[in-house]
């Protein structure tokens, strides 16, 4: 048997990025960025306003107080969206909206709330410091900056950044195309009342959920009853269109346990069994391009084996550098039996141990039973 470390290193050898694809910006999103993605302008773009008010010269208003405000005369307005075609000049102020360009000659804005209007004139109530309020341009991205690098899993933030540099067919790994099995004739539809010795198909539906939360896509779906024949043609058809075959149940050594045969006669089998608990029977191999992981049927089992080996395989297809979830120390809260010789994976609540009276505070873990 191999250990979990061991059974990683033979999956990660196993697979390699996808091809890269160019998607619409609505498609990207969950996907990993191919090829970098450059600034085409500098953010902002122009040198605007942060707040509703007025642009003035900082020469004079430094010495406005609520008690003894400074009057300008206000040369116009600049709205969002417009040109800002007033130049300052002493003892003058402009109006400007929030988002819009500063005027030439300006080097500080004071708040709408921070002013008195009166006619053609208003009156300063606050001195403001040189570049209040102003978001000066290239002053958080400038032209040619990388805003986005290759293995850049694309989030909500990422769309926002690609459409404000007109990235609008982002270059990414191509998702995996996987085939889910559920095995065994015990199973029946999740809408069925089971009978005598009968139980729903609950892994099939779990694993569809964990495959599509990988941001991997499920192009086939199927209950396999216990029949090498059709076991064998489901493997094949699924070779045909899929990068990654999972299945659940059938891995054993079992007489009614076909998927390790037809496997056997279809592609090449790697290794089929890790010291771990829950989770020991795992079978890993190739159809054709495909590659193959077989997990067991015990539905925690099913769970685990596919968080440890079959996602960061998924992640690490679609070019992700990080294909595994942060690891974390917690303290347990009550001991755990365990028999040396394999590695345990115990189904735990974990909350924060801050007002439980621990020094230092951290992380506690509850085993679930």
């Amino acid at each position: 048997m191999l250990s979990v470390d061991e059974a990683v290193e033979r999956i990660f050898d196993a697979v390699s990025p996808l091809d890269a694809e160019r998607v619409t910006l609505t498609d990207a999103l969950g996907r990993v960025v191919a090829e970098a993605v450059i600034a085409d302008i500098d953010n902002p773009a122009f040198d605007n306003s942060a707040v509703d008010g007025f642009a003035v010269r900082h020469a004079d208003c430094r010495s406005a107080s609520l008690i003894s405000p400074v009057r300008l005369r206000c040369l116009g307005e600049v709205t969002a969206g417009a040109a800002a075609s007033v130049a300052l000049t002493e003892d003058g102020c402009v109006r400007v909206m929030t988002g819009a360009p500063i005027p030439s000659g300006a080097d500080a804005m004071v708040m709408i709330e921070d002013s008195r209007v009166s006619g053609d004139s208003v009156e300063i109530l606050s001195a403001p410091a040189l570049g209040d309020h102003i978001r000066r341009q290239g002053n958080d991205i400038r032209t040619g900056d990388t805003v986005l690098a290759p293995g850049t899993r694309i989030g909500a933030a990422e769309v926002a950044m690609m459409a404000a540099m007109g990235c609008s067919q982002p270059c990414c790994y191509r998702r995996p195309r996987v085939a889910v099995f559920s095995t065994g004739d015990e199973l029946v539809p999740i809408d069925a009342c089971p009978g005598p010795g009968q139980i729903r198909d609950s892994n099939r539906h779990t694993l569809e959920a964990l495959v599509r939360e990988a941001c991997a896509d499920v192009v086939m779906s199927r209950h396999l009853p216990d029949s090498l024949e059709v076991t064998r043609d489901a493997f094949r058809a699924a070779a045909q269109v899929a990068d990654v075959i999972v299945t659940s149940g059938g891995v054993s050594v079992g007489d009614r346990d076909f998927v390790k045969p037809a496997l056997g006669e279809l592609g090449t089998l790697d290794f089929w069994r890790v010291r771990m608990k829950p989770g020991k029977p795992l079978a890993m191999g190739r159809i054709g391009q495909a590659l193959f992981m077989g997990l067991p049927g015990n539905p925690v089992s099913t769970m685990v084996t596919f968080e440890l080996f079959v996602r960061p395989a998924l992640v690490r297809m679609q070019g992700d550098p990080q294909p595994y979830r942060p690891v974390v120390t917690a303290l347990l809260t009550s001991d755990i039996e365990h028999t040396p010789g394999r590695q345990e994976y115990v189904r735990s609540t974990v909350s924060s141990s801050v007002g439980a009276g621990l020094a230092p505070p951290g992380l506690v873990a509850t085993p679930v039973g």
